[in-house]
């Protein structure tokens, strides 16, 4: 039989959908996330405009499965097919997002290893950004959804908890930055749960943050390797009876061809949500992001420049049933930037509403007991 602890990882990595502890019986589980969002913006807004400001749909099906194989070891895949005009480029894309193997071991079962393809360990809405445990339907905009390949070895007790990684990605939003080229880098994680219902921890990481698309740009006798991003962290959670509160803050400096000083940026967020009933709950997500924008204009001259965004997202939600969610959200956003500027960088808003439906496939094909 199974240990406690792979049944509980096991609902972890599939993000606690339905069914998970009659799946679990078996050494496979596989579930599925169905989203259906609706939008309506500006056209101007360079963070929520989309289908150019008309009405526009989004869908979204994703496949999560996990797999038992004993003496410590477990599978991972989720996978990704999504499209609708609501898209940044208007067309679908079907993806692999995660796939990774786990190994666990220790006297308490409690140290793990995966390698693969992951989500970036660290940062606190890393492992809330699915729909079913988002309480909103938009993202921070100072985190960007990514999936290195790593390595990361990760522990804890009832009280700690720790990671220490070797990823191939940096944690930066390709809104702001070039595309970055694979490039390994150290990443470390630990936190603290002095009580019950509060934890607070710190992360960080250091490594290449260009790649092989701005080789044109690079100074003579230096490569993109050479360019450094360094980031640091703080991570909040705390819950209390029907309330929660999450946030984050995060300060990086990037090493910038042609400049001697380094760039540097803030970004924080606080999202409070409050539960009214079984059913119903309601959510704030206000944020700041202070990102350096970084950009190659030539060979010889590249911009470093910072623009101060303020982001603020509310929303309620019904639960019809543990698997289905409807939600709906208005988001405004608000530029500070200087007055010959303000042309380029509008102050925009976006109302959306979303469908979020989880099911159990392994259900479905369970013989009757």
């Amino acid at each position: 039989m199974r240990s406690a602890l792979a049944d509980g990882t096991l609902a972890l990595l599939l993000l606690a959908l339905p069914g998970a502890a009659s799946a679990s019986d078996g050494p496979v589980v596989v579930k599925g996330l169905v989203d259906m969002e609706m939008f309506d913006t500006d056209d101007g807004s360079l963070l929520l405009s989309r289908n150019g400001g008309d009405p526009g749909g989004q869908g979204r099906l994703r496949l999560l499965a996990a797999g038992d194989f004993g003496a410590g070891f477990q599978a991972f895949a989720i996978g990704r097919v999504e499209g609708g005009d609501a898209m940044a480029n208007g067309e679908t894309e079907v993806a692999l997002d995660q796939a990774f193997v786990r190994f666990t071991f220790g006297a308490r079962k409690t140290t793990t290893i995966d390698a693969g393809k992951i989500t970036a360990p660290f940062g606190n809405f890393s492992k809330r950004y699915l729909s079913n445990v988002n309480p909103l339907i938009g993202h921070p905009d100072s985190y960007d959804v990514s999936y290195p390949i790593g390595v990361v070895l990760s522990g804890g007790t009832s009280r700690l908890d720790w990671r220490a990684a070797v990823i191939d990605k940096p944690l930066a939003n390709e809104k702001y930055v070039p595309e970055g080229s694979s490039a390994a880098r150290p990443a470390f994680a630990f936190g603290v749960t002095p009580v019950t219902g509060f934890r607070t921890g710190v992360y960080w990481t250091r490594g290449p943050y260009l790649g092989t698309s701005v080789d044109f740009a690079i100074p003579a006798g230096a490569s993109w390797r050479d360019y450094e991003q360094e980031v640091a962290g703080v991570e909040l959670a705390v819950s209390r009876g029907y309330f929660e509160l999450n946030g984050d803050v995060a300060f990086s400096t990037y090493e910038v061809p042609g400049y001697a000083e380094k760039s540097r940026g803030t970004a924080w967020f606080v999202e409070p949500k409050y539960t009214f009933t079984p059913r119903l709950f309601a959510a704030l997500r206000f944020e700041r992001n202070d990102y350096p924008y970084i950009a190659p204009l030539s060979p010889d001259f590249w911009l470093a420049v910072n623009a101060v965004l303020y982001d603020a997202e509310v929303g309620v939600g019904w639960r019809f049933s543990p698997g289905l969610v409807v939600k709906a959200s208005y988001r405004r956003d608000d530029w500070k930037v200087a007055e010959a500027d303000e042309a380029f960088f509008p102050n925009g808003y976006a109302v959306a509403a979303q469908l979020s439906y989880s099911f159990d496939v392994t259900s479905w094909l369970d013989r009757p007991r």
